[in-house]
């Protein structure tokens, strides 16, 4: 049988109120579960706790309070059996039930209060939803940084690794805190009973067994190994995303002509011609370019224009020629009377890694008036030879 509480006092001396498994409400309204019509009894007065062979009697703030042997309660106290409980003018004797193996456990029985409530699912987890998030972060930064490599020059080569260093960290945070809300909680400690006298000189009860019947609880899911996880993530993020990092790097810098490399130039080389003056900034020799970077002013008091196709040629040490790609150049070829002009001419070719001098021509210069060189040429541009490390 279950735990009990037997009225001692009034008219209903001698009642027996069987004690429902889970969480009871006591009080005097119409929603408590375990309802005492008694004077001085709140109508949400007590909350009585009986679970896994303890039962655990908390006050709810009641006008009264809740007494056990005499003493109020002021937080939640365990009852032993025969502690006497004063709810209010009622009186209530706790008795202990035991389970004798006859019949049918209370499990068995059907009742609404014999029902113990199933233990909580595991809560399921997987790298799927930090890998999802990690992976949309590469994403954008994939795109951000191939829609900067075409627009402008700011997308050296380790801006490509920031979005994948930031996803595998976001990865490994969430699963480190995963990780930190499975770790077993250690078990609450049983609260130490209020002094009750009827309880004094009397030995220690040992644990009660589980009764026939009552499951225990079903042991813990045990989540996957954070070595592991660390692992995996390490492998799909770090391995993965950074491999694609590079790819991407390597694609979008061919197509878009942004590729970092290695400074030719010995010094900066001015030409004028009329009014025009050009100077050679830079010459860098990439994986698949050179890379020249210029500086133009038109002194002149007519516009004009340095259109790359097929009229910005750079001729090598040996005489070879080359012509620029205007679409992979970043270059404006119209400049105002009195403007500036700065940009970078991507000619596909290599340049040989020994130094020498190269020289950098406009084939034609187009003016919108009579006061400007027809053509103009930097020659004598000096290059420094390619170091290779040993």
């Amino acid at each position: 049988m279950r735990d009990e509480f037997v009225v001692v006092n009034g008219e209903a001396a001698g009642r027996r109120i069987r004690i429902p498994h889970g969480t009871t409400t006591i009080g005097s309204g119409e929603g408590s579960r375990l309802r005492l019509p008694a004077s001085g009894v709140s109508r949400r007065h007590a909350e009585l706790t009986s679970l896994d062979g303890r039962t655990i009697l908390t006050d709810q703030q009641s006008r009264n309070g809740t007494w056990v042997n005499g003493h109020e309660i002021t937080s939640p106290t365990e009852l032993a059996d025969g502690d006497e409980v004063g709810i209010g003018q009622m009186l209530l004797r706790f008795v202990e039930g035991t389970y004798d193996g006859g019949g049918s456990p209370p499990e068995a029985a059907g009742s609404r209060e014999g029902r113990r409530p199933a233990p909580a699912a595991a809560r399921k987890k997987g790298l799927g939803a930090a890998l999802l998030f990690a992976a949309a972060i590469n994403v954008v930064g994939l795109i951000g940084n191939s829609l900067t490599a075409f627009l402008t020059e700011l997308t050296p080569t380790w801006t490509w690794f920031v979005t994948p260093a930031m996803g595998l960290a976001v990865a490994l945070g969430g699963e480190a805190l995963d990780y930190l809300k499975d770790k077993p909680q250690p078990a609450p400690k049983r609260a130490k009973p209020q002094y009750r006298p009827s309880s004094l000189g009397q030995p220690a009860r040992p644990a009660r067994p589980l009764k026939p019947g009552h499951p225990e609880a079903a042991p813990r899911t045990r989540s996957r190994p954070v070595i592991a996880t660390v692992l995996v993530t390490l492998l799909l993020l770090g391995g993965g995303g950074w491999l694609l990092a590079a790819g991407a790097s390597y694609a979008v810098g061919y197509f878009s002509g942004n590729e970092e490399g290695t400074q030719r130039l010995a010094r900066q080389v001015v030409t004028e011609a009329q009014g025009v003056t050009v100077t050679v900034l830079g010459v860098q020799s990439t994986a698949h370019f050179t890379r020249v970077e210029i500086h133009v002013r038109n002194g002149t008091s007519s516009s004009m224009s340095l259109p790359l196709f097929h009229n910005a040629i750079l001729t090598g040490p040996d005489g070879t020629t080359f012509d620029a790609d205007a679409f992979r150049s970043s270059w404006q070829p119209e400049i105002p009377p009195g403007g500036q002009r700065k940009g970078t001419i991507n000619f596909e070719s290599q340049l040989p890694d020994t130094g020498g001098t190269v020289s950098l021509s406009f084939v034609t210069v187009f003016m919108q008036g009579f006061d400007g060189p027809r053509s103009i040429t930097v020659q004598d541009i000096p290059l420094m030879p390619v170091v290779k490390p040993l």
